[in-house]
């Protein structure tokens, strides 16, 4: 470390032992710093003076009459409500003077009402609804910002218009109530009362039923007794009429054995074994004649008793079921008499409800329907909800909010600058001993004193402009750490790779304004920068100053801090560890720019020839061998050499013109194409480059083998101290 001191304070007395050093080293100071306070004066509140942006207004709005909002004319309402907005500049005028200013430029946008807009507004109330439209003409030669601020102007009218609407049929709909809340109100009185004794008399009805249903159901009881000792009576007749049945079945048998015994006699005396046989046939036929009439009465008599039997048994059953019918009556009307008192006491309670509604809330609702305010529906209907806002980390001023990004922008340039205007090789003088690492170290130290003066100064201006902040000495901290983790970056990248690296430190600052959220959300830019938002260190950078200005939450500040040690740790990697591996293609770079006595370029180049130590070793050990294995690789090279550099060429200016025209043909991807045509002309680089350090690579080797014995010695000597 002592030679980096010593590199340092010999570096920093040879600025200030030249004045018109110095004179430019106070350039460099203040030239980055300002860039920031321009732009953020500039920006400081560009939107409080909007009012200065012209916009023309043409109302040519006719009116109309509708009979619930009467005569409208939103037209002339918007025109007198814009008299009094300072918001944008308007300015009244007849259609032709708006389009000549529209078309001149005097004005960024015009308004137009047509004539039946109010009659479009009130066809919503006719159920021939035309939808009403504003006629808007935007200017979008003029600026890029003025049409998007038009635009929300836009939408402020027809916000305002909307609300004018709202607020003239919500008056119209509160007078229509006003006029009629008393006719309401003596309406459902007389209606209250009506009701009141319709019910009352449905109430009367009901009570009368249930006495007539409990009248009935006694005579139903008494119905049921009669029909059970009717079914005994019957029982007791069917008895007596069976008893009745066995005797006359008796009588007929007796009757039937007597007629066989009289026939017999009757045989003996006509045979002449009976004495008298003569009077013992009339006897018998006489006897004969009384018993057939016997039998036959007793047989009548019998069928009667049987058919009585019958009609017995079917009245005993038709009896049962009429007494069965009547049992379920008589639970069927007990269950309506339930029903019908619990009817009777809710048609009770509803009567009581209806007596005493005329003092509850909807007749006092009515009553108050008279004191509506017009005016207080009318607001509530052109803005019914209020937002109530809470802004956390509030910011004061829109220049405060884009110093985050000004001053990320103002710091890469401050490092930038003096990787261009400052040496980036170090010499030997009064330090013959320095080592690379020593020289790297000792001229980035220089560099980051610089860097430090820089972001001093920017600070301390951006306190005097007023960009608002949580922490004075954060604010003053924070740039001067994130400008030596950028100087690092660029200084490791210049150093590295020459002006490859001074290109890419370019190509960083070009990808990181818009993929690094500073001016619109991340969310908002194409997928590719969302991609590539992780890997900028300017990510960081614009969040941590983001965080000194408007207030910290929690360990972020800490987190992005931490991401830009990363990079910085990262950089020094390359410059102190990798840059040895790479340095002849530095050395290409540098040797071929400087040969088209065009380029400005260092005085100097990476230390040593670029020769490989173990080339060297194969020249003095064989000579002859190595000679003829790089002529083996050489001659076949440099007949080639051209036809390569020829093919490189054409491929890579035929991809470029193909993915140039698959960009035309499919446009939504256009995107995603220039990003494949930077990495193909990426590629079309790296091949070039590699096909020149392969000829510079052998020319190197061609050197080693076409040296003598001493010098190659002297450079063996030389690659082994730099081991």
């Amino acid at each position: 470390m002592r030679n980096v001191w010593r590199i340092l304070k010999r570096d920093a007395r040879r600025l200030l032992h030249v004045p018109l050093a110095m004179v430019i080293i106070g350039g460099a100071l203040i030239t980055p710093s300002l860039y920031a306070w321009f732009n953020i004066a500039a920006f400081w509140n560009p939107f409080d003076n909007t009012k200065n942006l012209s916009v023309a207004v043409v109302n040519l709005d006719e009116g109309a009459y509708n009979e619930l909002a009467g005569e409208v004319n939103v037209g002339d309402q918007l025109v007198a409500q814009l008299k009094e907005n300072d918001d944008l500049g308007w300015h009244f005028l007849s259609e032709d003077e708006g389009m000549e200013s529209v078309l001149s430029g005097e004005s960024y946008a015009m308004f137009v009402v047509p004539e039946t807009f109010s009659a479009d507004l009130l066809s919503i109330t006719s159920g021939d609804f035309t939808q009403p439209k504003l006629i808007y003409y935007v200017n979008e030669k003029e600026n890029g910002v003025a049409p998007e601020i038009t635009d929300t102007a836009a939408t402020t009218l027809q916000t305002q218009i909307t609300d004018s609407f709202n607020e003239q049929v919500a008056q119209a709909v509160v007078t229509a109530i006003q006029e009629g809340g008393s006719t309401a109100e003596a309406d459902a009185e007389a209606a209250q009362g009506e009701i009141i004794g319709d019910l009352q008399q449905v109430a009367e009805v009901i009570a009368q039923t249930r006495t007539d249903l409990d009248a009935l159901d006694g005579e139903i009881a008494d119905a049921r007794t009669g029909i059970q000792s009717s079914v005994t009576v019957i029982g007791g007749i069917d008895g007596t009429l069976a008893e009745a049945r066995t005797t006359l079945v008796d009588v007929n048998n007796l009757a039937a054995e007597a007629q066989a015994e009289l026939l017999r006699l009757a045989g003996e005396a006509a045979t002449g074994q009976v004495i008298g046989s003569t009077a013992v046939g009339e006897a018998v036929a006489g006897t004969l004649e009384a018993v057939g009439r016997v039998s036959a009465a007793s047989s009548s008599l019998l069928a009667a008793v049987e058919a009585q039997q019958t009609i017995l048994g079917q009245s005993e059953v038709l009896l049962e079921g009429l007494d069965y019918q009547l049992e379920q009556t008589s639970a069927a009307l007990s269950s309506l008499d339930d029903s019908l008192a619990l009817l009777e006491d809710d048609l009770n309670v509803a009567i009581i409800d209806l007596q005493t509604i005329g003092s509850a809330a909807l007749f006092q609702d009515l009553a108050e329907l008279t004191g509506l305010n017009a005016d207080q529906i009318a607001q509530f209907m052109a803005t019914p909800v209020e937002v109530d806002q809470h802004t956390i980390f509030p910011t004061a001023s829109y220049g405060s909010l884009m110093g985050a990004l000004f001053i990320n922008l103002s710091m890469w340039i401050g490092a930038f600058v003096l990787v261009v205007i400052l040496k980036l090789d170090v010499d030997d003088e009064g330090i013959p001993d320095a080592t690379e690492r020593q020289k790297y170290l000792g001229r980035f130290s220089l560099f980051a004193c610089i860097v430090l003066l820089q972001t001093i100064t920017l600070s301390i201006g951006n306190l005097i402009i007023g960009v608002q902040h949580v922490n004075v000495f954060a604010f003053v901290v924070t740039p001067m750490l994130i400008g030596l983790a950028y100087l690092s970056v660029i200084y490791a990248l210049s150093v590295t790779f020459g002006y490859i690296g001074k290109g890419l430190a370019i190509i960083l600052v070009i990808l990181q304004i818009p993929g690094a959220s500073g001016i619109y959300p991340i969310q908002l830019m194409p997928e590719f920068f969302q991609s590539m938002y992780p890997f900028f260190p300017f990510t960081y950078g614009i969040d941590a100053m983001r965080e000194v200005i408007s207030g910290f939450a929690g360990f972020a500040y800490w987190r992005y801090l931490g991401m830009l040690a990363v990079f910085a740790a990262l950089s020094f990697f390359l410059g102190l560890v990798l840059r040895p591996h790479v340095s002849n293609v530095t050395r290409l770079f540098t040797s071929e720019v400087r040969d088209t006595e065009l380029f400005a370029s260092e005085d100097g180049e990476p230390a040593g020839r670029g020769y490989r130590l173990n080339h060297v070793l194969r020249a003095l050990a064989d000579r002859s061998g190595y000679n003829q294995k790089l002529r083996e690789r050489s001659v076949p090279f440099a007949r080639s050499y051209r036809g390569y550099r020829r093919a490189i060429v054409i491929v890579g200016v035929a991809g470029m013109l193909a993915l140039t025209a698959l960009g035309f043909i499919f446009p939504d991807a256009k995107l995603e194409f220039i990003g494949l045509w930077v990495v193909w002309l990426f590629v079309v680089f790296i091949a070039l480059i590699t096909l020149e350090y392969i000829r510079f690579s052998l020319r190197l080797s061609t050197e080693v083998g076409e040296m003598p014995e001493a010098g190659l010695r002297e450079q063996l000597a030389e690659l082994e101290s730099k081991r």
